[in-house]
């Protein structure tokens, strides 16, 4: 029955030779697939019969780089294989995929964040007693001995860092280790949405990348039926938009603490990075658009879901004066006054 389901898929080839970027998939030769070429003309031979094209349709080199690497290759496999253990549609794939990955990856290293986080916080606040005594034998220190201003600051900044740093390695909490989510969850990011265009481009070249490419183009749902091909009412990009704009809103809006000015450099500049993946996401197929909506969403429901005062003591999560016992509340109404709403 498999066999005679491939076989019926492979007759129905001719459906796509008129899709985007099909005539790429003919023109690039590779010696481990089907393809050979005569007087540059690529062509792939099925059971029955062979296609051919002489399009001149071709990709960056860096962009052709990022697609055969081996972390690349590696996610893509991981797609295929959910779908072939789970045998779900490809939209829902593409969708549980990123989820499953973020829960996995994601999560841990987040939760793991936030007490390293609340860790420096806390530090902080205890820190500040003391700052204020090295301030204060500094000043005296000056009066003595007629220290130049220049000095009197290099002093004190030298003091004041040498205490700090002791600290830290004593709660072994370094700001760094702060970074580690993004460290790990961007190039997991690039890697999925590469291999899900790749998907799309049936890329490398192969047989099975046909067959999978047909799939896609009628594995879709609701408005983006077709996961190969743009989605043409924008829906999908400007739920991306939005959920990632959500996500910065709830990072700010749930801090009682006003945010220094780097802090509101940071976010005006993920601000705009949200801004313009919007458009660059509607010229992407609705593949690579639903992954990156999926993500976006799961991203969300997390920030808020580790905003829980329960969920942070079950994780040991240390509470600072910066959280709110009540967070969702207090965003709604820190939301409500920025916006005037009574």
């Amino acid at each position: 029955m498999i066999l005679q389901a491939i076989r019926t898929r492979q007759t129905n080839l001719k459906k796509i030779v008129d899709y985007r970027l099909f005539s790429y998939y003919m023109k690039r030769p590779d010696p481990c697939s089907s393809l050979c070429s005569k007087n540059n003309t690529y062509t792939l031979y099925s059971s029955n019969r062979s296609l051919t094209s002489d399009s001149s349709v071709t990709f960056p080199s860096w962009f052709m780089s990022l697609s055969n690497s081996t972390p690349v290759a590696y996610a893509q496999q991981f797609v295929i294989s959910f779908h072939e253990f789970t045998g779900t549609p490809w939209w829902a794939t593409i969708m549980l995929s990123a989820v499953a990955l973020r829960l996995v990856i994601t999560l841990p290293l987040t939760v793991y964040q936030h007490y390293n986080n609340s860790k420096l916080e806390n530090l902080s606040i205890e820190f500040q007693p003391t700052v204020v005594e090295i301030q204060k034998e500094v000043v005296k220190a000056v009066k003595l001995n007629r220290w130049p201003e220049n000095k009197a600051k290099r002093v004190y900044n030298k003091a004041v860092k040498k205490y700090w740093d002791e600290l830290i390695v004593k709660e072994n909490c370094h700001p760094a280790k702060s970074t580690i989510v993004v460290w790990v969850q961007l190039p997991l990011w690039i890697c999925m949405s590469i291999a899900t265009r790749n998907l799309t481009l049936m890329l490398p070249p192969s047989d099975d990348a046909v067959i999978r490419f047909y799939e896609l183009t009628e594995g879709g749902i609701m408005w983006f039926t077709n996961l190969t091909a743009i989605d043409p009412t924008m829906i999908l990009p400007l739920i991306m938009c939005l959920s990632n704009l959500l996500i910065i809103e709830v990072q700010t809006q749930s801090r009682n603490k006003e945010p220094t000015r780097n802090q509101k450099i940071i976010t005006n500049v993920f601000r705009g990075l949200t801004i313009i993946m919007m458009p660059l996401s509607c010229f992407l197929p609705s593949g690579v658009s639903l992954y990156w909506t999926a993500s976006s969403i799961y991203g969300l429901s997390q920030n808020l879901f580790l905003l829980s005062p329960q969920v942070r003591t079950f994780f040991g999560i240390p509470k600072t004066p910066y959280n709110n016992e009540h967070p969702y509340q207090y965003i709604l109404h820190k939301t409500k006054s920025k916006l005037k709403i009574s």
